[in-house]
């Protein structure tokens, strides 16, 4: 008897354990395909040089960052930010191949590390490639990701 009941307390045990981990891994999938849709979002806004757009990708908070790859390009606040994206957005727009994207999260935070190359199109209609990477923080607001914090960079070529 004691058998029997010792058994059926390691299956049940098992069971739990099982389905906690098939429940964290749906979880980590459903938010890993939300953030995929938020940077999708982020490169259509960017490709668009639509401002309105991209700046609806950030959180309303004050303390919102976005530092660009070149020197001084540090935007605090939706103001900056959207300053510097309508500056910008004069002549150029700019896109993203994603070649590697690394996504972590806890709760309503997630952080990620995009690496690839940024596409620019200037307004006279050339293009250009060059490696590009960014990382930055998201945090997920009602249904949607925003941006609190992006960080993008132009890795030093050989």
């Amino acid at each position: 008897m004691k058998k029997n009941t010792l058994i059926k307390l390691v299956l049940l045990i098992l069971f739990i354990v099982a389905l906690n981990s098939l429940k964290a891994q749906t979880s980590s999938e459903k938010v890993h395909k939300e953030i995929l849709e938020t940077l999708k979002l982020w490169n259509t806004a960017a490709s668009a040089a639509n401002v309105d757009k991209a700046i609806l990708l950030f959180d309303n908070s004050d303390n919102i960052m976005l530092i660009g790859s070149d020197s001084g390009e540090v935007y605090k606040g939706k103001d900056q930010i959207k300053g510097w994206l309508t500056q910008i957005f004069k002549n150029v727009s700019f896109s993203w191949e994603m070649n590697r994207i690394d996504i972590d999260y806890n709760g309503n935070t997630a952080w990620l590390f995009v690496d690839g190359l940024m596409i620019v199109k200037f307004n006279n209609g050339e293009t250009f490639k060059k490696p590009y990477r960014f990382s930055g923080i998201m945090v997920k607001k009602k249904k949607t990701w925003k941006w609190r914090l992006f960080d993008g960079s132009e890795p030093k070529q050989q």
